[in-house]
């Protein structure tokens, strides 16, 4: 496991006692995930993969829906993982484990696996999306909510203003996602994504920041030199210039159905 992956593990296990008092937005996403979900045609028992359950938004809203499931629910970070295992209600049959998605460590023969706001996580989405959809079985399906480029829009134009480099990653397009379906002799299928701006507002910039303190969101990405304590106020006063600040959180949906036959 590289070094970034521990920074991340840390910064949710960090974060995972307070995580749902500031994570509305992922609340909502994995709620309209779930609703795309429940429209696909999944049997009356499926074998069911979560990647990055966090503390259970995405298991809570798909539960009453296929509560017959067989559930293998998994986070990289182990506090998120049993801050979900106690949301649950015991009387469901969940395994729960620890597993770093990129690299899962389960048998296939899955019906659905899902993940939401997760994968903007992975280094190497268009491997992993293929090494997770070789778990499904013919017919499965891969359903996910990512953050794709238009994200953090405003922030990030504002460093690029003052000749900054913003520490937050450059999110791949939806299009770019789009062109990561797997077709090849072990796995093909067809794949769709859809996607949405989600308008956030915070009081101040460092409000916006202690948002994505207290859901974890704060590992750079690779390589990045921290702003100075000058280059940060220039950066916020800036922000806070006109008030209240409206964030863009840019969500695609993927849904990838492996080939039947």
């Amino acid at each position: 496991m590289t070094s970034q992956k521990f920074k991340i593990i840390h910064a949710f296990d960090q974060a995972s006692p307070h995580y749902e008092t500031a994570a509305g937005l992922q609340k909502s996403v994995a709620e309209n995930l779930a609703g795309r979900i429940q429209r696909l045609p999944l049997n009356s028992n499926p074998r069911v993969l979560e990647v990055g359950c966090g503390t259970g938004y995405l298991t809570r809203a798909l539960m009453p829906a296929i509560a017959n499931a067989d559930w293998t629910v998994s986070d990289i970070a182990p506090t998120m993982v049993e801050h979900c295992r106690q949301s649950i209600p015991h009387s469901f049959d969940i395994e729960f484990i620890q597993m770093d998605g990129e690299t899962p460590c389960v048998q296939g023969g899955f019906d659905l696996i899902c993940a939401s706001l997760v994968f903007q996580w992975f280094e190497d989405l268009e491997t992993s999306l293929a090494r997770l959809s070789s778990l499904l079985r013919p017919g499965g399906h891969l359903a996910f909510a990512t953050l794709v480029q238009g994200t953090f829009s405003e922030w990030r134009d504002v460093h690029r203003m003052f000749g900054l480099s913003a520490a937050t990653p450059a999110f791949p397009s939806a299009a770019t996602i789009d062109g990561f379906w797997p077709d090849n002799d072990e796995v093909s299928g067809e794949g769709s994504i859809e996607e949405e701006a989600i308008l956030q507002t915070y009081d101040t910039a460092h409000d916006f920041l202690m948002t994505l303190k207290a859901i974890g969101a704060t590992t750079p990405v690779r390589g990045h030199k921290p702003l100075s304590a000058g280059s940060m106020r220039r950066v916020l006063r800036h922000l806070d210039r006109k008030g209240s600040l409206k964030i863009t959180y840019q969500v695609a949906y993927g849904m990838f159905t492996r080939m039947s036959s």
